[in-house]
């Protein structure tokens, strides 16, 4: 089983942009290399045939000027001083018939002419690759006029230059194998290099999402299109944070522009309500005046705290947070809750690392999770709490036997003020799975919904766990 950390390296661009120019680098490698032996094989073979039509020559003038006998003791003479098992001599009539010829024992299967005498017998000297299956041995003929009637066949081993061709080919597998272990190096380098700028802009991103939106990334003195990025997301964070401190200003406004008058409505109700003159009526009134300003005041907070969280303006206090615990104290205080409406609330936790957060805003968010399944689950049913560890991240479920969710609505919950019909008979504002959601996401997490009518819901939260630097 790979780790983490592992199976990030191998999906990383840093290891592809290494492999890529480790393999660029030895195909083109290879490619020249490939390139320098079909040049030096050719060269080769086409020096040596032409030594062959040269010695052709040589013979023909020497015929010409001595004899035959003459020329067959230079032969073999020549085949004697290079060996009979290297080099072989014939003479040849136009019929094919064996005028004169040095020893051939070494040389098998050798023909009469054939098709090469009589190709030969154009004017033009014909080459033949000659291959001795019982030596392994490779030599090059030629077929050439040297008189009327009579062709010289001359054989001439290639051993030599086969040699020097596998010795070529040894030393371009290990310059290969050498050049692979060097360019995956250098390509290593040179992508932790380019990438230096790109990992800095990551770490300054992770940071701004964190909540510290005073960092930024640090710009080398390169002038290059990192550079330009960097002082890019920069600027953009710089607009971003200006915009955010004009929202939380407008939203200060608003907040005081609003409570304060509630707040003057709900000090006279108090007033009235105090005033023993007063009749029962207006008592009446005045409670449901206190009731009306609180749950405005209420739903003034509640919309600011989920505007101000998914802004990012609202600062938090982040340390590590015991994910479980404080599920459990959730859990605790709502059971007393649970127990009045006859639901049987469960909270089981496996070991799980901690998450990096604030205590009490995530636990708000899962007060609102817990208190929507005891309000929507009819009484002897049940509500699971369940919280894990998944694969780096904090897994907590809560889960209920209650009405369940539509389908369709199922992507809506988390909207503002938005309830299904069949909960609008209960108390509430349709704030509390926006607000839920506002603060999971602010801590880098995800929340989801599985549900079906009759059958109840699970609402999940995945929050990344703190890693561990042991």
């Amino acid at each position: 089983m790979l780790s983490g950390q592992n199976r990030r390296f191998l999906h990383s661009l840093a290891l592809r942009l290494s492999l890529n120019y480790a393999a660029c680098c030895c195909l083109s490698m290879v490619a020249v290399l490939a390139v320098c032996y079909l040049f030096l094989e050719g060269s080769l073979r086409k020096r040596m045939d032409s030594d062959l039509a040269e010695e052709v020559v040589e013979y023909a003038a020497l015929l010409q000027s001595q004899n035959l006998q003459v020329l067959e003791d230079v032969l073999e003479r020549e085949a004697f001083s290079e060996g009979t098992d290297q080099v072989f001599f014939r003479i040849l009539d136009r019929a094919g018939n064996i005028l004169i010829t040095t020893d051939t024992s070494s040389w098998h299967d050798l023909m009469n002419g054939g098709t090469h005498l009589q190709a030969a017998l154009t004017g033009k000297p014909v080459f033949v690759d000659y291959y001795d299956r019982e030596r392994d041995f490779h030599a090059r003929l030629l077929y050439g006029v040297i008189a009327d009637n009579m062709i010289l066949e001359q054989g001439e081993s290639q051993e030599g230059n086969r040699a020097l061709l596998s010795q070529f080919r040894r030393v371009f597998m290990i310059a290969t194998l050498a050049f692979v272990c060097c360019s995956l190096l250098a390509g290593a380098y040179m992508a932790r290099s380019s990438l230096a700028g790109v990992q800095r802009l990551t770490q300054a991103a992770v940071k701004i999402t964190e909540g510290r939106w005073d960092h930024r990334v640090p710009v080398s003195r390169n002038h290059d299109e990192i550079d330009e990025l960097a002082n890019a997301f920069n600027t953009m964070v710089d607009r971003i944070q200006v915009l955010f401190r004009e929202l939380r200003e407008v939203t200060d406004d608003i907040a005081h522009d609003l409570r304060t008058p509630l707040m003057r409505i709900r000090g006279e109700a108090e007033m009235a309500l105090a005033e023993s003159e007063a009749d029962a009526m207006g008592h009446e009134r005045c409670g449901s005046v206190l009731e009306e300003c609180d749950r405005m005041l209420s739903l003034i907070n509640t919309m600011l705290e989920i505007s101000q969280t998914e802004a990012g303006a609202k600062s938090m206090e982040r340390t590590e947070v015991d994910l479980a615990a404080a599920v459990e104290d959730v859990c605790e205080l709502f059971r007393p809750a649970a127990e009045d409406k006859g639901l049987n609330l469960q909270f089981t936790a496996s070991p799980a690392p901690s998450v990096l957060g604030d205590s009490q805003r995530l636990k708000r968010a899962m007060a609102h999770l817990i208190d929507n399944a005891i309000k929507y689950t009819d009484s002897g049913g049940q509500v699971r709490v369940q919280c894990e560890s998944q694969q780096g991240e904090v897994v907590v479920m809560v889960s209920d036997t209650g009405i369940g969710i539509p389908g369709d609505a199922a992507t809506e919950v988390f909207g503002r003020f938005y309830r299904v019909d069949t909960s609008r008979s209960e108390p509430g504002n349709g704030l509390g799975l926006s607000l839920a959601q506002a603060i999971v996401r602010a801590h880098g997490g995800q929340i989801g919904l599985e549900s079906e009518v009759g059958r109840g819901s699970v609402f999940t939260v995945r929050i990344p766990a703190v890693r561990s630097h042991r």
